[in-house]
């Protein structure tokens, strides 16, 4: 006999949006100073990528070993966390990957621009 596989209910939008700002809580910069948001410009391997952050700085950043671990795949023009390293200002931590719905309520809530997140050739 089959055993009955417990029913899960749909979650409504309200609840979802609650989730998600609970989520997202979470995943903002904690240091003004030394996490700051960016967009992948390159992959530069081994790990590594070229980003482009908010503040205008263009800096070499490597995937840290928790996301690493997880088999996050980056690609050029995923928005993510950047941790400043405070001994050397042009390298950094990859700390977050941003998906896209997580993107879109980032641009909702005002913490990056919508021309900003939105990735363009050349």
């Amino acid at each position: 006999m089959r055993k009955k596989r417990a029913v899960k209910k749909k979650k409504k939008g309200s609840d979802v949006e609650r989730s998600l700002d609970a989520e997202m809580e979470e995943l903002l910069p904690v240091e003004e100073e030394l996490e700051i948001f960016g967009r992948v410009l390159e992959p530069l391997g081994k790990g590594h990528f070229r980003v482009e952050c908010a503040d205008g700085a263009i800096r070499v950043c490597r995937v840290r070993g928790k996301l690493r671990g997880r088999r996050s795949w980056i690609k050029r023009g995923d928005i993510v966390l950047v941790s400043i390293w405070p001994f050397k200002k042009d390298r950094g931590d990859i700390v977050v990957r941003y998906t896209h719905q997580q993107v879109q309520w980032l641009v909702e809530k005002g913490y990056i621009p919508e021309d900003w997140a939105l990735y363009k050739e050349g």
